[in-house]
C-alpha cells in the first residue's frame, strides 16, 4: 500500500470516527427525548451505513480506484454520509439540529479533493436531503415540525453550507495551482537530472552515467556472473577534421558518430561519450569473442558511412577489455583504454582485443 493510499484511509478513519459520534449523540438524545430507546430499525439502519462506508474504504485499499481523478472517492461518500444523517433526522424530527451540525461537519472533508464544482454539487445535495426531510416529516403530519422555524433554520443552513462551498472552492483552486507548481517542480528536476547525465551535443550518457553504470554492471558479474566487455572508441585524425572543416562540422561529426553507435548496440547495453572524440561501449552478457564481432561491424560501418554535410570520410580505432572477477571497475576501463592506445600504435582503424594478458589484432 502506497503512502497516498495510507493518508486517504488515515482521513477516511478520522471521518468515520466522527459519524460515530454523531451517531452515539443521536441515540443517547433519542433516549432523553423520547423516553426509551431507539428502534431496532434504527441500529439496523446505521449497520447497513457503516457496511457500505466499509466496502468503500475497502476499494480504495484495494488501490482499483487509484487511476480515479479522485481516489478517494470523496463525493460519494460525503453523500452515502449525509444521506444517512438525513434518514436517521426523519426518524427523530426533536434531533434534527444534531444531525444538522453533522451535515456540517462533513463538508470541510471535501477540503482534501473536491473541486469548486464539487462542493457546490454536494451543497445542493445536503440542502435537497434536508428539504425532502422536511416535505416527508410535514407529510407525515409530525407534531413537532413547527414551519417557520424550519424555514429559517433551513436558510442558516443553506447559508453556511454557501460559505463552505466558497472556502472548499478557493481551497480548490489554491490545491490545484500547488500541484500545477508541484508538476513544474517534477519536470524541471527531471530535466536537471537528465542534463546531468546525458551529454549535451550527442545525447548519449556523459562519463560520470558511464561509471556509475560501471559499477552497477560489475556488481552485477559478481552477484550472477554476468559477463561484460568494455570498448573505447576514438575517431581517427578528428584533429584534422576541426583544422580543416571548423568545429561546426566536427560537431556533426561527432553526433552523428553517436547515432551510429546508439543504434548499433542493445537496449541492455550502454552507449556513453567519455570526453573529446573518444566514446565508450559498455556490452552486457557478452564475451570478449561475441563482442569483437559487434565492434567489427561497428567499425565497417564507420569506414563506410559519409559524415556531416562535408560528406567526410572517418575511421575509428577500438580497444576492447572483458571484466575480470573482483577487479576494480576502473580496471576493466583502464585496460580498454590501453588497448585502443595499441588499436593507433598499431595503425588505427582497426578493432584490438585483450583476453586475459593475450592481445589479438584484428585488422
Amino acid at each position: 500500500m502506497g503512502q497516498l493510499q495510507k493518508d486517504i484511509l488515515r482521513r477516511h478513519g478520522l471521518a468515520a470516527a466522527g459519524v460515530l459520534l454523531f451517531s452515539v449523540l443521536y441515540y443517547l438524545g433519542y433516549k432523553v427525548e423520547y423516553g426509551h430507546g431507539a428502534p431496532i430499525y434504527l441500529y439496523l439502519i446505521t449497520v447497513v451505513f457503516y457496511i457500505g462506508y466499509l466496502v468503500c474504504v475497502f476499494v480504495i485499499s484495494t488501490g482499483r480506484v487509484r487511476d480515479f481523478s479522485d481516489p478517494s472517492l470523496t463525493l460519494p461518500i460525503m453523500a452515502w454520509v449525509i444521506l444517512y444523517m438525513s434518514v436517521m433526522m426523519y426518524f427523530a424530527p426533536a434531533l434534527r439540529m444534531v444531525m444538522l451540525l453533522g451535515f456540517l461537519n462533513i463538508m470541510p472533508f471535501g477540503v482534501f479533493r473536491l473541486s469548486g464544482r464539487g462542493f457546490i454539487g454536494i451543497t445542493l445535495y445536503s440542502l435537497a436531503c434536508y428539504a425532502l426531510v422536511i416535505f416527508f416529516t410535514h407529510h407525515r403530519g409530525s407534531a413537532e415540525l413547527i414551519p417557520e422555524f424550519e424555514a429559517v433554520t433551513g436558510v442558516a443552513l443553506m447559508i453556511s453550507l454557501l460559505v463552505y462551498a466558497s472556502i472548499g472552492r478557493e481551497f480548490s483552486v489554491l490545491r490545484k495551482a500547488y500541484g500545477e507548481k508541484n508538476s513544474e517542480l517534477r519536470r524541471a528536476l527531471a530535466r536537471i537530472e537528465e542534463l546531468a547525465v546525458t551529454d549535451e551535443l550527442t545525447g548519449l550518457n556523459n562519463r560520470r552515467y558511464l561509471l556509475k553504470t560501471l559499477e552497477k554492471q560489475r556488481a552485477l558479474a559478481i552477484r550472477q556472473d554476468i559477463p561484460f566487455v568494455v570498448a573505447f572508441v576514438d575517431i581517427d585524425f578528428f584533429k584534422d577534421v576541426n583544422d580543416e572543416y571548423g568545429h561546426r562540422i566536427g560537431d556533426q561529426v561527432l553526433a552523428e558518430l553517436a547515432h551510429l553507435l546508439r543504434v548499433s548496440v542493445r537496449e541492455v547495453d550502454l552507449a556513453a561519450r567519455y570526453g573529446g572524440e573518444e566514446f565508450v561501449l559498455l556490452l552486457s552478457g557478452l564475451n570478449l569473442e561475441a563482442a569483437e564481432g559487434v565492434l567489427e561491424r561497428i567499425r565497417v560501418s564507420v569506414e563506410s558511412q559519409l559524415f556531416s554535410e562535408a560528406e567526410i570520410k572517418q575511421a575509428v580505432s577500438i580497444g576492447v577489455a572483458q571484466y575480470h572477477p573482483d577487479e576494480p571497475a576502473e580496471e576493466v576501463l583502464n585496460r580498454a583504454d590501453r588497448m585502443l592506445y595499441e588499436a593507433k600504435r598499431g595503425g588505427r582503424n582497426r578493432v584490438h582485443v585483450e583476453e586475459r594478458g593475450m592481445i589479438s589484432e584484428v585488422d
